[in-house]
């Protein structure tokens, strides 16, 4: 299977949602590098991310930890 590249000069929007993937987890996240490709994706998946961050009912920490155990279930690095 061929690997998908990130990309090399991403645009201001793009930089924008990186740097909020930068503050939200220290580092930007591989699947947002990979989104990028698409920036109306991006902006959709982070808007529901944002609202389950921001609006939801599961505390910061029990998320975390769920998704930690959801990629490695899946086998997945993220």
């Amino acid at each position: 299977m061929q690997r998908i590249s990130e990309i090399d000069r991403p645009g201001l929007a793009v930089r924008a949602f990186y740097r909020v993937g930068e503050r939200l987890f220290g580092a930007v996240p591989t699947p947002e590098k990979i989104m990028a490709h698409r920036v109306p994706l991006m902006l959709g998946i982070g808007g529901l991310w944002g609202s389950i961050e921001w609006f939801g009912r599961i505390d910061r920490e029990l998320r975390a930890m769920l998704q930690l155990h959801v990629a490695s279930l899946y086998r997945a690095a993220y």
